[in-house]
């Protein structure tokens, strides 16, 4: 604080722009708007700025950041949010494979949000890596011992003992496989009994993912056979990310292709069955901390410092949603994706571009005025955007 006067941090490019109730203070930057709350003196999140001209402002509701592209175009960011849990700046976060249910650490517990309902379903008494069933109906966290729990009442169910601190955890599709990986050991349980079922020696790695059918695991550059027991090095994917060690995995929902993020920000995707690689994404220089499938499987979200979406058929970048802190998942129908902000919010943005029209104009109470166009566009002419 200077004389009265708040310094926020960041160099901005441009005049800093209020929320219609003084909340929010967005600062844009060098191709992107950092937005603060002012009150709390906190950052809310940073949004990409695509070939972006004049104009920068709030929709009336505060819930939408507006600006002009230089081609005359308007994009609309989202700068709403569900209920955020509060406290710390530690983002342990996971959905549910349909995305229903948000899972984040806080301090010593998790919190459990309803992403449709936008509401907190309660909390569990435990901390550090999440996984969820495909349903979200359980939720393993990793630790000394590692424990699953029923999100519905938040009862555990198993506590199992892997020999110390368990890094990584994983659990199958149907709920009944827990995996869990330390050191160079990568072991499954049955979630019924918590008895281990098989162990698999230097297979340790610190990203796990079950096949959609629950019958492959991915550890590392490994897959493994839970039915037949076997491990299948994938050498060629070591060899293309130059040693580079996986830092998240993914399945796509039909199990024929598996991404497979690395620490210098690289994705390779991998050909499950031919054992190929079909294409490198270059998501940027930071680790891959998550990665995600849309259900049709067309489009694959990458968080690596910023979030982006891209096409899993040309390898092309199609969209960026901002800095998400952790945590990402497509809705249902895939037209949203959901993920955890800097400040523990869980959040979501539409990334149909249909759906995206809809809400920027339900938002808007109709299209803009040409009194409004004028005030926020007066170097493009009027036209109809809704």
């Amino acid at each position: 604080m200077r004389d009265g006067v708040e310094v926020v941090p960041g160099a901005s490019a441009g005049p800093p722009v209020f929320s219609p109730d003084g909340r929010l203070l967005a600062l844009p930057g060098d191709g992107e708007v950092r937005v603060w709350n002012v009150a709390e003196r906190r950052l809310t999140g940073s949004y990409p700025l695509r070939n972006p001209g004049h104009g920068l402002a709030f929709s009336a509701d505060g819930h939408a950041l507006r600006y002009l592209t230089a081609t005359g175009s308007v994009v609309s960011l989202d700068v709403s949010g569900l209920p955020a849990p509060s406290g710390g700046d530690d983002h342990v976060a996971e959905f549910s494979g349909n995305g229903r249910v948000a899972a984040k650490e806080v301090g010593n517990t998790i919190e459990l949000t309803d992403t449709e309902a936008r509401r907190t379903l309660g909390r569990i008494d435990a901390a550090g890596d999440l996984a969820f069933d495909a349903a979200g109906r359980l939720l393993a966290v990793a630790g000394d011992p590692v424990t699953v729990w029923e999100v519905a009442g938040g009862r555990q169910v198993i506590a199992v003992e892997a020999g110390g601190d368990v890094p990584s955890v994983a659990l199958s599709p149907d709920g009944r496989t827990l995996a869990t990986a330390r050191g160079d050991v990568v072991e499954t349980w049955d979630v019924r009994t918590g008895r281990r079922v098989r162990a698999y020696e230097g297979a340790g790695a610190p990203a796990l993912a079950f096949s959609p059918d629950g019958a492959t695991l991915a550890a590392g550059a490994r897959l493994l056979d839970l039915r037949t027991g076997q491990v299948a090095p994938l050498e060629r994917a070591a060899l293309a990310g130059d040693g580079a060690e996986a830092t998240a995995l993914a399945f796509s929902p039909d199990g024929r292709r598996l991404a497979f993020g690395l620490e210098g920000g690289r994705v390779l995707l991998w050909d499950v069955r031919d054992r190929e690689p079909l294409g490198t994404i270059e998501a940027g220089p930071a680790p891959v901390d998550e990665l995600r499938f849309s259900p049709d499987g067309d489009l694959l979200a990458v968080n690596a410092t910023r979030t982006s979406l891209w096409d899993t058929r040309t390898l092309r970048e199609v969209g960026q949603v901002g800095s998400w802190a952790g945590g990402l998942a497509f809705s249902q129908d895939g037209r949203r994706l959901r993920g955890v902000a800097l400040d523990g919010t869980v959040r979501e943005t539409a990334i149909d571009p249909a759906l995206a029209v809809q809400e920027v104009c339900a938002r808007a109470s109709g299209p803009l005025s040409r009194a409004e166009w004028t005030r926020l566009i007066p170097e493009s002419g009027y036209r109809d955007s809704c």
